[in-house]
């Protein structure tokens, strides 16, 4: 009867311990599960990413219903989002707003022109430098589009699922921003 006891107490003692799990990343920690629009989303992993040898920004994927597979985690239309918690002294909003550009003609290509209207439209919340410490939420709201929070203020919704999957893209797409954040946020370090 103690061993049953113990074992049951052991098993409880487990299943509460891991419900407050968390991931850290050069300091950075994100819990393991977060309500982003009213619904329950995982973190599916968290990558850095780097500029030459400059870490810029620690970045977690969290989905409504996660995947590790890029393609999956562009095309899901479930609620997801991108946190970027910045490790980086100040990146200015030229540099967010040529990285963004960067990123969206790169998996784009030649539907680039496309887009013109949605991406001056997302870069024109990039009014501000990003300073160690802020955070970025790029977030995929279903019935909504797609909705960019900065230092936990919400600067617009853009949209359409097409532009949804065009931002994903510059993370998980077949040219990322950066590969091993690619491979982090999915969970693949």
């Amino acid at each position: 009867m103690k061993r049953k006891a113990l074992f049951l107490a052991l098993v409880i003692s487990l299943v509460f311990s891991t419900a407050g799990f968390s991931a850290t990343l050069k300091g950075v920690t994100l819990p393991d599960k977060a309500t982003i629009g009213g619904v329950p989303c995982t973190l599916v992993g968290l990558g850095l990413r780097k500029k030459f040898f400059f870490k810029i920004y620690v970045g977690g994927l969290y989905m409504a219903h996660p995947s590790r597979k890029p393609k999956q985690v562009i095309s899901d239309k479930g609620t997801k989002q991108v946190v970027m918690h910045f490790l980086y002294k100040e990146v200015s909003p030229e540099k967010l707003v040529d990285a963004w550009i960067e990123g969206f003609k790169d998996n784009l290509q030649d539907d680039f022109p496309k887009f013109k209207g949605k991406i001056d439209q997302f870069n024109a919340f990039f009014t501000a430098p990003a300073v160690r410490g802020d955070e970025i939420r790029v977030t995929w709201l279903p019935g909504k589009g797609t909705q960019v929070t900065i230092k936990g203020k919400e600067k617009g919704i853009i949209k359409g699922e097409d532009f949804m999957k065009a931002v994903f893209s510059i993370w998980f797409g077949e040219i990322p921003a950066d590969s091993d954040l690619k491979w982090g946020m999915l969970g693949e370090d």
